[in-house]
């Protein structure tokens, strides 16, 4: 059965430090990390079976047998510039709903951890965070990639480092979200609630006729020009959704390792 090395124990993030962060977040705030860890189970059926095996017969008389299973571990990789705390949970949390039992995230580099990103990290159950300098990450990862084991790394880390190599191991990184176009009306979205999720990023007030023009990596829009954005934006957010986060074409499959055999049909 697969673990992570003891040795991470020294550097595991406190739980007085976890309890700090989530006072330090106001309860509004912590609303909005609720609903997108809520809608991001949902989307990726957290009440799936844990393992599948699925058996399909087709024409000319073969079948094909697919068997699905959570990876044996995940690492989210972060550093001081990861702040967004629901783009974090949105890559967090497929994890938790595929059913993967070691889930590590890993702080590297100079700063501390967002308090926001600690206060989402404790209200999705992820208690193993760990605070790594550089040389220790390279340990984890040479362990990793040589353990034989079937994993995920989920890179969220602004500056692009290069990582070793193991089979069995898949690799994601997060897009770039350094920009976000917002259609105002009336009192929405709440400036304070996209201030709070997105620290990091420039929001650019647009209206339905220049929506097109500007060259965001996502928008906030009212529901009715939700068409009109689709044809721009990879994301977008209806008013209403302004603090949550959902990253298009990553889900829960992500993290299962499937096999597929292809017989003949009885």
């Amino acid at each position: 059965m697969f673990q992570f090395p003891e040795w991470l124990q020294e550097y595991q993030v406190e739980d007085e430090t976890f309890g700090a962060a989530y006072e330090a977040t106001l309860p509004p705030q912590r609303a909005w990390l609720k609903k997108t860890i809520a809608q991001v189970y949902g989307v990726n059926s957290p009440d799936a079976p844990l393992k599948t095996w699925d058996v399909n017969t087709w024409r000319g008389g073969f079948e094909t047998e697919v068997t699905s299973t959570p990876l044996e571990w995940t690492v989210l990789l972060l550093d001081a510039k990861s702040v967004s705390p629901v783009r974090i949970l949105a890559a967090l949390v497929p994890a938790l709903a595929a059913g993967v039992k070691n889930v590590l995230a890993v702080f590297g580099g100079e700063g501390e951890i967002s308090q926001a990103v600690l206060a989402g990290f404790e209200l999705a159950g992820q208690e193993d965070v760990v605070k790594l300098p550089q040389n220790k990450i390279e340990e984890l990862l040479e362990h990793l990639m040589s353990s034989g084991s079937d994993g995920a790394i989920v890179d969220l880390r602004t500056d692009l480092m290069l990582l070793p190599y193991g089979p069995g191991v898949r690799y994601w990184r997060a897009p770039e979200i350094s920009s976000i176009s917002v259609c105002k009306e009336e009192d929405s979205p709440d400036m304070d609630v996209l201030a709070f999720v997105h620290p990091d990023v420039d929001f650019v007030e647009v209206d339905e006729d220049s929506l097109a023009e500007v060259e965001s990596d996502a928008a906030v829009v009212p529901a009715e020009l939700v068409g009109d954005a689709l044809l721009n934006f990879s994301i977008v957010l209806t008013h209403g959704q302004e603090g949550c986060w959902l990253w298009n074409g990553f889900n829960c499959s992500f993290f299962k390792r499937e096999c597929v055999a292809l017989a003949v049909a009885e």
